[in-house]
């Protein structure tokens, strides 16, 4: 999960970049390297603190598809749209290993009783 969250924060990033270079607008390079720079910071705390890390991830995942998918109409098209599929994939995967840690919880408890 780290190396996804990782990997995410990267691309957003360099999406961030690309986009910048395409438009010349501030906003986009902004919003590119806020995300993308939240993420890797929520990978890097990960290290220490796996699981509030990877719920950082997903909170953020998750504010970045909401701001993303709307605007899939919106030009550049590819960048919304690349940077909607990053954010779904790591919300899904923090959503999934978060419910599968919760799970192993439940089980542990129920065996240790």
């Amino acid at each position: 999960m780290r190396i996804l969250i990782f990997i995410g924060g990267i691309l957003i990033a360099a999406l961030g970049f690309l986009v910048f270079q395409q438009t010349k607008d501030p906003t986009l390079l902004q919003g590119g390297l806020t995300l993308g720079g939240g993420l890797i910071i929520c990978g890097v705390f990960s290290l220490r603190a796996k699981w509030h890390g990877i719920t950082g991830a997903g909170v953020l995942a998750l504010l970045g598809a909401v701001r993303a998918v709307p605007k899939l109409g919106a030009e550049p098209r590819w960048f919304y749209g690349a940077a909607a599929v990053i954010c779904v994939m790591v919300l899904i995967s923090a959503a999934r290993c978060l419910l599968a840690e919760r799970t192993r919880l439940a089980v542990e408890k129920l065996k240790s009783e």
